[in-house]
């Protein structure tokens, strides 16, 4: 203020010591005359103080607005179920319920065995031909116990699933395959696959596997294509493509497996050294949860769905 009144002549004399500060400032003392000098210029109080208003005036007047930003459009349901963030349903929304026990699988990211080695296997086709670069034994062992494989070669990415165990005899698994049974040991040494265009490969009747939402089931116990909530799920954080999510706790019947039989459910989950939600998907039948399916129309239900209808094709080109 100080400057200010420098710049436009108005003094600011303090008031003599012992003033009412309230009361009318004593009139300013006379100047000495200077022989000579001409008495220094002033522009009157009212006027400088009408210049300042002015000047504040011109300064708010050419500060630029700025529009507020537009609020973002409410998710769509079809979004919020890709997102995983379905709102939780209603309690008379929870239809029949189930106790689940749940094991876990994912589609393994490898490459080719090295042409050096001699003891690799190519995936074969339905016509019993190879329809894959050859595979180290325990790789090829893994494709076949997790039903789907992507095999990376030159900078590319090609997924794989299985689609019976109809072929030959290709593979001895059983070193890898524990306590599962003979059945399923015997199937898995005569798997047999087709190329797929969805990165992750494919379930039953062409639906693309969704890591955290896909299951495999048994259709006697858990028809396919149902959704159901999972209470104790809701609320989960995992990690997924490089972001940390929370469970709505919604599970698709997209898939199924030779060894799920009754209440065990498989999870499709991201290949991962950490083992996701291992605590809940503990693969083993002691450690059980509850379930319940939802109603087809349900709105949480009727969205899951939605979001698996894209189409998982075979890729019928040469390999």
């Amino acid at each position: 203020m100080k400057e200010l009144n420098a710049i436009l002549g108005l003094r600011s004399d303090p008031a003599p010591s012992g003033a009412d500060a309230s009361g009318p400032a004593p009139p300013p003392a006379a100047p000495e005359p200077t022989h000579g000098a001409r008495p220094p210029f002033r522009i009157p109080r009212r006027t400088g103080y009408a210049i300042l208003f002015l000047l504040a005036a011109c300064a708010t007047a050419s500060t630029p607005t700025r529009e507020p930003e537009p609020l973002a459009p409410p998710l769509t349901a079809e979004e919020r179920a890709l997102g995983f963030v379905l709102e939780a349903p209603a309690a008379e929304a929870l239809k029949r319920p189930l106790n689940l026990w749940a094991t876990h699988y994912h589609t393994p990211s490898i490459t080719p065995a090295a042409e050096t080695i001699s003891a690799a296997f190519p995936l074969i086709g339905r016509n019993d031909q190879p329809i894959s670069p050859p595979l180290l034994h325990r790789d090829w062992c893994e494709a076949a116990l997790q039903g789907s494989v992507s095999i990376k070669q030159g900078g590319k990415a090609t997924a794989y699933v299985f689609v019976d165990s109809k072929g030959p005899d290709q593979a001895n698994c059983d070193q890898w395959l524990g306590s599962l049974s003979d059945g399923v040991k015997n199937a898995t040494r005569r798997a047999r696959f087709m190329k797929v265009n969805h990165p992750l490969g494919c379930g039953v009747r062409n639906h693309p596997l969704v890591p955290f939402r896909t299951i495999a089931v048994d259709p006697d116990m858990i028809p396919l294509d149902t959704v159901i909530y999972v209470p104790e799920l809701r609320g989960r954080v995992f990690e997924m493509d490089g972001r940390s999510l929370v469970h709505d706790g919604y599970l698709f019947a997209g898939d199924r497996g030779g060894a799920i039989k009754g209440a065990h459910i498989d999870v499709f989950l991201v290949e991962s050294a950490a083992g996701p939600l291992e605590d809940l998907f503990a693969s083993t039948a002691s450690r059980t949860f509850k379930a319940h399916v939802l109603a087809d129309d349900h709105p949480g239900a009727a969205a899951v769905r939605t979001t698996q209808t894209a189409s998982c094709e075979p890729v019928t080109s040469d390999r």
